[in-house]
């Protein structure tokens, strides 16, 4: 395991996790899953025959397309998740620092077809009687092969977890213990943990600021979703990733990408450059800025001529939680609430209520959309967000309760 490329031992187990989740969904999802990484893979590979002289494999790209197949919707149309896959990659190489992208690929992708291609996030990873101790298994091996990198789902766990309460208390939540804890340790919240905070490229490496980072994205996650409900814990990432932006842009330079030609050169030095030896060109020179608002504008082009020629693919979640007139209090009704997602076909909402059955609503909070029920079929009692509602509605297990926010 040490001999792989952290990227690469990510895909591998993104691949694993995809495919238990598709003989537990009897095949649902196998498009997107097989597909996804193939399209990523295939853009990465031309973005970099632009900017570098060799070709690399593409493992960070294929397990961007991996992650994307998991968190979208597993029916997701394949021109919108495509569409997404693309624009993830073009910025992934368009907006980049020191060699390190801005933002996290997935993320972007994901909060991407959720504004316009109206692909609401699903987070179908960890479903099944043992998704949840897969993913927990595997991202514990990711942790053991970068040892270092362990302060950025401990920092944020914990304070995603205190902050949780705060969050309950300041709306006038339930603190029952155990919804709490099931709240905590869902199986969303630990997948996002385990192989998204600590993304190596769009992370810092330094112990403090990883503790930093982590904080920052963890009281983001846990606060965010009161406002965003479909999007919260995903800006927060976002947002921590804008703060490692900022803390590699004011670190000193690694000396790879310092000017050959800087004072202080040893008497060699200076008779190379007098001989007109060149510098070896740096990132720049490979990508030179004209390149970057090229790229960038045929991804908007591209995205836009997607979106133009679908209309409807407007966002079906709504992004913040407006109470309607006459409400007040928190006793009126969420904006758009009493749509469902046409993004899934009805046979597979048949299919996955099925293959799931019932759940039986406990508890639901019409302030957070917290709601708590049991699925007599795995036999668990399961808390979510509206967030982190089963296939970004929950319709197919009977969970209907907190949609959006929205109470029956």
């Amino acid at each position: 395991m040490r001999r792989l490329p952290p990227a690469r031992l990510v895909a591998i187990f993104l691949a694993g996790l995809g495919a238990y989740e598709v003989y537990y969904l009897g095949g649902l999802g196998a498009y997107t899953l097989l597909a996804l990484p193939i399209f990523a893979a295939a853009v990465d590979l031309a973005f970099q025959r632009a900017r570098f002289p060799h070709l690399r494999f593409p493992d960070a790209a294929i397990a961007t397309g991996l992650f994307l197949a998991l968190l979208f919707p597993p029916s997701a149309p394949l021109v919108f998740a495509g569409t997404a896959t693309f624009v993830a990659i073009g910025v992934r190489h368009v907006l980049r620092l020191r060699g390190r992208p801005w933002f996290n690929p997935a993320i972007t992708g994901v909060v991407v077809g959720t504004l316009f291609l109206g692909l609401a996030p699903a987070w179908w990873v960890g479903i099944g009687p043992f998704g949840e101790v897969a993913m927990l298994v595997l991202g514990g091996l990711l942790i053991v092969r970068t040892p270092s990198s362990w302060r950025l789902p401990a920092v944020f766990l914990l304070t995603y977890a205190l902050l949780s309460v705060v969050q309950h208390v300041f709306v006038g939540a339930t603190t029952d213990a155990r919804v709490l804890l099931l709240q905590a340790v869902d199986p969303a919240t630990l997948f996002f943990a385990l192989f998204m905070v600590p993304e190596p490229r769009t992370s810092p490496g330094a112990a403090h600021q990883q503790v930093l980072y982590a904080g920052i994205v963890g009281i983001a996650a846990a606060f965010l979703p009161i406002f965003l409900p479909t999007l919260g814990i995903l800006v927060s990432l976002l947002a921590g990733n804008l703060l490692a932006v900022a803390l590699r842009r004011n670190a000193p330079a690694p000396a790879a990408t310092r000017p050959a030609t800087a004072p202080g050169r040893t008497g060699r030095g200076k008779r190379s450059a007098a001989r007109g030896a060149k510098p070896a060109p740096g990132p720049a020179a490979r990508w030179p800025i004209a390149y970057r608002v090229s790229a960038g504008l045929l991804v908007l082009v591209v995205l836009g001529a997607v979106v133009a020629a679908n209309p409807a693919t407007h966002a079906t979640a709504p992004l913040f939680k407006v109470t309607a007139p006459g409400g007040g209090g928190g006793g009126g009704v969420t904006a758009a609430c009493q749509s469902d997602n046409t993004s899934i076909p009805s046979s597979d909402l048949t299919t996955l209520h099925k293959l799931l059955g019932p759940s039986v609503i406990l508890s639901y909070s019409s302030q957070t959309g917290v709601v708590v029920f049991y699925d007599p079929v795995n036999q668990v009692t399961v808390t979510e967000s509206d967030l982190y509602e089963d296939y970004g509605f929950a319709e197919f297990n009977g969970d209907d309760y907190a949609v959006s926010g929205c109470a029956p």
